[in-house]
């Protein structure tokens, strides 16, 4: 990211207009859990419970959130400290702004996500594809979402092709994402650490299987994510000293 590019991303403006949205939705989210606080005391539930709930839920949200952290930190190089703070907190997700972001800065003839060659053009050019594309979820939400999720219960009843297609659509878009990287065979360091990631993610949930520990199936995914990020770096000190 060059000079002027840093100066309009990390600008007090850029931090106004982000931190309004996010200030919106926090006030949101604490609004419901008053109602939803209230309405559980109002049929019975005991404060008790709901404390241990509430402590439970918020620690539970922690570890899970963490690759959604590693991403943002990603980011924040190219795309200043708000922007992404901004996409991560309120609408986005780790693996759709990434891919958003890379996809972009790869049009503009750049390596990918984390080159340094950002311009402000560049920059705009990211934010407005980020922000753009991920508009049509909240809008299918509001105009046909009901409508979509009552006709597919219904078809999911009655059995047949619709309810192998959509597991089997699912695995096709995860394929097409991740395919491309493990295919990559340049890059040893990248194919190397999704499959000690994969490997370990598979472990944990066997174990929590036997053991019967729910947090850790729950925190399978972030735990082996992290652990296989870590192994990149010897990874990559490996297979530079053998290409030397």
């Amino acid at each position: 990211m060059n000079s002027e590019t840093s100066l309009i991303s990390n600008s007090g403006l850029m931090l106004i207009l982000c931190i309004t949205p996010i200030a919106i939705v926090i006030v949101q989210a604490i609004i419901f859990l008053k109602r939803a606080w209230k309405e559980a005391e109002r049929i019975g539930i005991d404060k008790g419970v709901l404390k241990k709930v509430a402590v439970n839920s918020a620690v539970f949200s922690i570890v899970p959130s963490l690759p959604i952290i590693i991403i943002m930190a990603v980011l924040m190089p190219t795309l200043g400290k708000f922007f992404p703070w901004l996409r991560l907190t309120v609408i986005g997700s780790a693996m759709y702004e990434n891919m958003a972001a890379d996809i972009t800065v790869k049009a503009f003839g750049l390596a990918g996500v984390a080159d340094p060659g950002m311009t402000p053009s560049i920059f705009l050019s990211v934010a407005w594809v980020m922000t753009i594309g991920i508009i049509s979820y909240p809008i299918w939400n509001i105009i046909a979402l009901k409508k979509y999720d009552k006709k597919l219960n219904s078809m999911k009843e009655k059995g047949g092709f619709i309810e192998k297609a959509i597991p089997a659509l699912f695995i096709g878009v995860m394929a097409v994402l991740g395919a491309p990287m493990l295919v990559d065979f340049k890059n040893l360091t990248g194919i190397s650490t999704i499959i000690v990631a994969g490997i370990l993610v598979m472990l944990l949930e066997k174990i929590a299987a036997k053991t019967k520990i729910d947090a850790l199936k729950d925190f399978s995914f972030p735990i082996s994510m992290i652990i296989g990020m870590a192994t990149a770096i010897p990874f990559s000190k490996l297979f530079a000293q053998m290409a030397a």
